[in-house]
């Protein structure tokens, strides 16, 4: 039989198979065969899609991805929600399938569209190509040099939303050299002294007839986490033995990393030195399962070389430790066994400069001095002057803190003679025991002494 014009229209747009007359079975009434077809609509627009019959009911499988609203019995409006596939299916009012549909919405392609559109103008002679994903946009083609890169990837995070893929390769790479210096001095200094009357005993201290006893906290020592010496005085003839709690502590912790890296302008490098410690996490069912947490240093940086030499460099260092003092315990349901996990201690900082190749910059500095002090002691004994020494317990401590970051980049070239690189260990090799044992050698290389050419320094006799 002859399909009619709409029929026809609706089987070539969408891909749909002509529609069957229904076949009539007795006095029964068969439904037609429904269409079954694919639609493609980008996410942020719609389309108006004309149905074969009129419907009673739309269905859509995932609302998340595509949204149909019906404009008229036999007409359906179909919206992109996200990047992704799902079903619409349409009915009758006896829940007869009329139309099936599976709906491919593609990533929008405006951000990537206006983007190969104003590369020439941004960088005259740059053969650029931009792909829509569903989480940004990657960029391919080529350009002359990594300033010219770095225009364009700017250009596409102001236009586009998600991360921005740099797959454009650069004519004229330069590769570039980062000098981090990271160096951290720390310095604490407790003191702690204080009588402890609670080592008095029971019986307490007799003068007399009469009998002295009480009890007061020593010394503060929860500010150093450490344990007050303890030195015993004892009167002859007498029960006394009141404690004297004393602390004195003085740290000075030095840090300090030099991390080196290389990389090729415009593209991004990452550095990293220290361990993992596994951290417990349930996964269901009273079941445990490990993951690793990093600490240690960490670098990261990405550097553009301009026109003129210069250096754009974003450089994120971070540091971190372990942290018992903040650490957690954690108890397994029926069972007397725990597991304590550390914290991490991180210092980190994110920056962008301009600078020109050898040349240096401080791009972080911290100075941090924390007081903590503590008193306790017996009420209205501890008030009194001068004897008030005797029932007060003191605890000082001051922590001093400082930390400067700082970035030099350099311009660098390959070397022709891999043998002028140095490396800690050249010019050694293991002793042997006769320079071991006798000669107290811990290098068994006789590597010559270098002379200083012409006459040069002076000496003193």
């Amino acid at each position: 039989m002859r399909a009619s014009f709409p029929t026809i229209l609706l089987a070539l747009g969408l891909g749909l198979a002509p529609m069957v007359p229904a076949v009539a079975a007795g006095t029964a009434t068969s439904v037609a065969r429904p269409y079954y077809g694919y639609i493609s609509v980008a996410k942020g627009r719609g389309k108006l899609i004309k149905l074969p019959h009129p419907v009673a009911n739309l269905f859509v499988a995932d609302e998340g991805v595509a949204t149909a609203r019906p404009a008229s019995p036999d007409t359906m409006f179909i919206f992109g929600k996200a990047p992704g596939e799902t079903d619409i299916v349409a009915t009758d009012a006896d829940g007869h399938r009329i139309a099936q549909y599976t709906i491919i919405v593609q990533p929008s392609g405006y951000a990537a569209n206006q983007v190969e559109q104003q590369a020439p103008q941004l960088v005259p002679g740059s053969h650029v190509t931009a792909m829509p994903e569903a989480n940004g946009t990657i960029l391919r083609g080529t350009v002359n040099t990594p300033e010219d890169a770095n225009r364009i990837v700017n250009q596409a995070q102001l236009l586009g939303k998600g991360t921005v893929i740099n797959d454009l390769t650069v004519t004229q790479p330069i590769q570039v050299e980062l000098k981090v210096r990271i160096a951290q001095m720390s310095r604490t200094v407790t003191r702690s002294l204080g009588i402890n009357w609670s080592s008095v005993g029971t019986s307490g201290i007799s003068i007399g007839k009469f009998l002295l006893s009480g009890t007061t906290s020593s010394a503060a020592s929860v500010i150093s986490g450490a344990t007050p010496g303890t030195v015993g005085v004892t009167f002859p003839g007498g029960t006394f033995q009141g404690v004297i709690d004393a602390l004195a502590q003085d740290n000075l912790a030095h840090i300090l990393a030099e991390p080196t890296l290389t990389t090729l302008s415009g593209t991004q490098a990452s550095f990293q030195v220290g361990g993992q410690f596994p951290v417990p996490v349930a996964s269901g069912n009273n079941a445990v399962s490990v993951s690793f947490k990093d600490y240690g240093l960490q670098l990261t940086f990405t550097p553009t070389v301009f026109s003129d030499g210069r250096i754009e460099l974003k450089v994120a260092p971070e540091i971190s430790q372990k942290d018992t003092s903040n650490s957690a315990t954690i108890s397994a349901s029926g069972s007397s066994e725990s597991i304590t996990v550390p914290s991490v201690t991180t210092t980190s900082a994110t920056s962008t400069v301009i600078l020109g190749s050898g040349q240096g910059m401080a791009i972080a500095g911290l100075l941090e001095d924390n007081t903590d002090q503590v008193d306790n002691g017996v009420p209205g004994l501890s008030e009194v002057p001068l004897l008030g020494a005797l029932f007060r317990g003191d605890g000082f401590q001051r922590v001093q803190q400082e930390l400067v970051i700082t970035v030099t980049p350099y311009i660098v070239n390959p070397v022709n003679h891999p043998g002028a690189l140095a490396s800690p260990d050249d010019g050694w090799t293991p002793p042997n025991d006769l320079q071991r044992i006798l000669l107290m050698r811990d290098n068994g290389t006789n590597a010559p002494q270098a002379s200083i050419p012409g006459d040069a320094g002076f000496i003193v006799k």
